[in-house]
């Protein structure tokens, strides 16, 4: 099996290095797996922040992580499928996230969950899960993870859509899904971190086929409208954060993968060299 490794440097020299907790607001599909795998990994070496995953759930939404297991005199790295202001009772953190396009993101959803539940695009349709998607209140889901809705029993309205756009921009770093090498890079570089060579994590290999119909076309426009116009708004952000194959770099680098085992330590270029020696004799 071929592995894909991309490499994302930490550019050194970045001015104002930060000492924040971090918040990153996790939208499915959008390449938060792979972000969690990442930081993980990287703070199970540098032992400098905790990693913490939260579940939503309203009674978490409702305090806000004024729980028994958050030391708020520590930094932590906190994900999840969560609301904008999930951690709005930390008076030092950095909100972060990355949005994938409305379109992409609900048919890459669908043809996971005709994975998951090991069966066929015929047998479990797109209409099907569309109407499953509407019922638990998951319609306009990014939309709701910037309007502070997840889970709430009611369709987005205009007032709705217009907190969510008022809300991005509370967030210190928001990209898009086709810049998340970029994305990944300024938080690095932003807050001194190592280096990153990853391999994506949750790709799968389909079984089945499936092209969206018109039809199919026409229920993301409806259900999904609100997402368009935030991420329409996302689109206008202008981020000057640019990876330059001249820029200095932090040369000591995080290994992560799903395909090759690493220790819990960071590499050099000649120990990648040598890891990927042994690694492909086994």
């Amino acid at each position: 099996m071929k592995v894909n490794f991309q490499f994302v440097p930490s550019k050194l020299n970045v001015k104002n290095i930060l000492h924040k907790s971090i918040y990153f607001m996790h939208i499915p599909k959008s390449g938060g797996t792979t972000i969690d795998h990442i930081f993980l990994k990287l703070f199970s070496i540098l032992k400098n922040y905790h990693f913490k995953r939260f579940k939503y759930n309203e009674e978490n939404k409702k305090n806000k992580l004024i729980m028994s297991d958050i030391d708020f005199s520590k930094k932590y790295f906190i994900s999840g499928h969560l609301d904008y202001d999930f951690c709005n009772n930390f008076n030092n953190i950095y909100k972060c996230s990355v949005v994938r396009d409305p379109f992409s993101r609900v048919i890459s959803h669908y043809k996971f969950m005709v994975f998951k539940l090991s069966t066929t695009p015929e047998k479990y349709t797109f209409e099907m899960f569309i109407n499953e998607e509407v019922k638990n209140n998951r319609d306009n889901l990014i939309t709701r993870h910037f309007a502070g809705l997840l889970n709430k029993k009611r369709l987005i309205e205009d007032k709705d859509s217009k907190i969510a756009i008022n809300n991005i921009n509370s967030f210190d770093l928001i990209h898009t899904l086709e810049n998340w090498n970029k994305f990944l890079s300024e938080i690095l570089s932003t807050f001194g971190f190592p280096s990153i060579l990853y391999s994506r994590f949750q790709q799968h290999q389909y079984n089945f086929s499936y092209s969206p119909r018109d039809e199919d076309v026409s229920l993301i426009k409806k259900y999904f409208y609100y997402d368009f116009v935030i991420y329409s708004k996302i689109l206008e952000f202008k981020n000057e954060f640019e990876i330059n194959k001249d820029d200095k770099y932090n040369k000591k680098i995080c290994v992560v993968s799903p395909y090759y085992k690493t220790e819990d330590r960071l590499y050099n270029e000649e120990d990648i060299k040598e890891l990927f020696k042994k690694q492909n004799a086994i």
